[in-house]
C-alpha cells in the first residue's frame, strides 16, 4: 500500500505498508506515521499496488485507490480593494457606444452598452479576453448521447440560446473601485439575470450572476449555469486545483483525486464518436488560464466550481436537435480558447441511454441561483 499526504494539492510526505496481513473478508487497523498540518486543506492518497507481475497484469500496477478527506477547505472569495493612488476612471464614450474603465497605469476594461456584455479587459500588457471575445452567461452544454436519448435537446431546447434584452445598465465609481451592473429580462425562460462587476485599479474582478426565475412557471431545465470566456487562442494551458485530469461530472467524478494539474486545451479535448459535452472538471478550488509566456490570470469562486478550456465552443460541439452523426475532425475549432466556468452543470445519467435522466440528486433544476467568482490578473514569472 503506497499512501501520500497532500496539502492544499501539494505533496508534504509519501510512505508505504510493505506487508499487508489482512486475510479475506476481514480488517486491520494501519497506522501511518505522519502529522496532520495546522493550516490549508489536507488529503491522504490510498493505493494498493501488485508486487509481482499477475495475468494480464504488470508489477507495480495499481489495483485500488481511493482519496481520503483529512481537512476539506470551504470555499471563499477574497474583497476586491484597490492598491496605491492609481485613479480608476469610468466614462461614458457616447460616439461609440462603449463604457470604458481605465487607470494611468494601464488597466483598459470596455463594456458595449448595446449587449451589456464586457468586451475588452486589458490589464498592462495582458489581454485577458481575445479580439471580439466577450465574457458572457452560459445556460447549455453540447448535449450528449445520454441528454439525446432522453430527447432533453428538445425539452430543454429554451436554454440553449435563451433571448436576452438588456433592461438596465449602471456604472459608478465607489472607493476608487469601478462596478457595473447589467439586468436582462429572458422572456423565453420567464426568468431574469442580473451581473454585477467591480472591478480594482490592479485589474482584479468580481463577476457576480444572479438568476431569478416565475415560480410555477412551465419552463425545462437549464444544462448548465455559469459563465463562458473567450479567450486569446494561445491562453490555452490550464492549472488547476480541483478533480482531475479526467474529465469528471456531478455524477461520474469519485474516481478523480482532487488535486493540482497542468493541461493544455487541446488535451481538455475528447474526440468521442460523435462530437458531444467534453473536458468539465469538478470541484475546483482555483483555476489558472495562462499563454506560453505565464501571462494570464487566476479564477476562484465562492463555490467549488467546474470548468473547463477548449477550442471549440458549445455551438460548434451541440449536434443540435437531431444527430448528425459527424466525428470530431469535422467540427471547426473556435478561433478563441473558450474558457466555461460552471456553477452548476446537469448529470450525465447513463442508466440507461434511451430515456432515462440523472438520478433527482444530479439534476439542475429550474431555480434561482447566483454565481460568484473573482478574477485574479497574474504576471508572467
Amino acid at each position: 500500500m503506497e499512501w501520500t499526504l497532500l496539502q492544499d494539492g501539494k505533496v508534504i510526505k509519501r510512505g508505504q505498508v510493505e506487508n499487508l496481513d489482512v486475510a479475506p473478508q476481514q480488517k486491520a487497523v494501519i497506522t501511518l506515521p505522519y502529522n496532520v498540518p495546522t493550516e490549508g486543506e489536507v488529503m491522504l492518497d490510498i493505493a494498493f499496488k501488485l508486487k509481482s507481475e499477475e495475468p494480464l497484469m504488470v508489477k507495480g500496477q495499481t489495483v485500488a485507490y481511493r482519496q481520503l478527506v483529512v481537512r476539506e477547505a470551504k470555499p471563499a472569495l477574497q474583497a476586491v480593494n484597490s492598491v496605491g493612488k492609481d485613479k480608476i476612471k469610468v466614462k461614458d464614450n457616447k460616439k461609440d457606444n462603449f463604457i470604458t474603465i481605465t487607470t494611468k497605469g494601464g488597466l483598459n476594461i470596455a463594456f458595449d452598452k448595446t449587449t451589456g456584455l464586457m468586451t475588452r479587459y486589458n490589464v498592462g500588457t495582458r489581454r485577458l479576453l481575445g479580439e471580439g471575445g466577450t465574457i458572457k452567461p452560459n445556460f447549455w452544454r453540447a448535449v450528449t448521447d445520454n441528454d439525446m436519448g432522453a430527447q432533453l435537446q428538445k425539452k430543454f431546447a429554451a436554454w440553449r440560446n435563451p433571448k436576452m434584452e438588456l433592461s438596465d445598465f449602471k456604472f459608478r465609481t465607489e472607493n476608487n473601485k469601478a462596478i457595473v451592473l447589467t439586468v436582462f429580462n429572458m422572456p423565453e425562460v420567464q426568468s431574469v439575470l442580473t451581473i454585477e462587476y467591480i472591478f480594482d485599479n490592479q485589474g482584479r474582478a468580481n463577476v457576480k450572476q444572479s438568476l431569478r426565475v416565475t415560480d410555477g412557471a412551465k419552463v425545462g431545465n437549464p444544462l448548465r449555469f455559469g459563465l463562458v470566456m473567450e479567450l486569446p487562442y494561445n491562453m490555452d494551458r490550464s492549472t488547476y486545483y480541483g478533480r482531475g485530469p479526467i474529465e469528471n461530472y456531478i455524477d461520474r467524478k469519485a474516481s478523480q483525486n482532487v488535486g493540482i494539474y497542468t493541461q493544455t486545451a487541446d488535451e481538455q479535448f475528447f474526440p468521442y464518436i460523435r462530437p458531444q459535452e467534453t473536458g468539465t472538471k469538478s470541484d475546483m478550488r482555483w483555476w489558472e488560464q495562462k499563454d506560453a509566456a505565464g501571462q494570464g490570470f487566476r479564477v476562484h469562486a465562492a463555490t467549488w466550481f467546474g470548468a473547463s478550456a477548449l477550442h471549440y465552443s458549445v455551438a460548434s460541439l451541440d449536434e443540435g436537435d437531431e444527430k448528425d452523426q459527424r466525428h470530431a475532425p469535422e467540427v471547426p475549432k473556435s478561433k478563441y480558447t473558450e474558457l466555461c466556468l460552471d456553477y452548476a452543470q446537469f448529470g450525465l445519467g447513463g442508466e440507461n441511454s434511451w430515456g432515462a435522466w440523472p438520478l433527482p440528486q444530479h439534476r439542475l433544476d429550474y431555480k434561482d441561483m447566483t454565481f460568484s467568482i473573482n478574477i485574479t490578473p497574474l504576471e508572467a514569472k
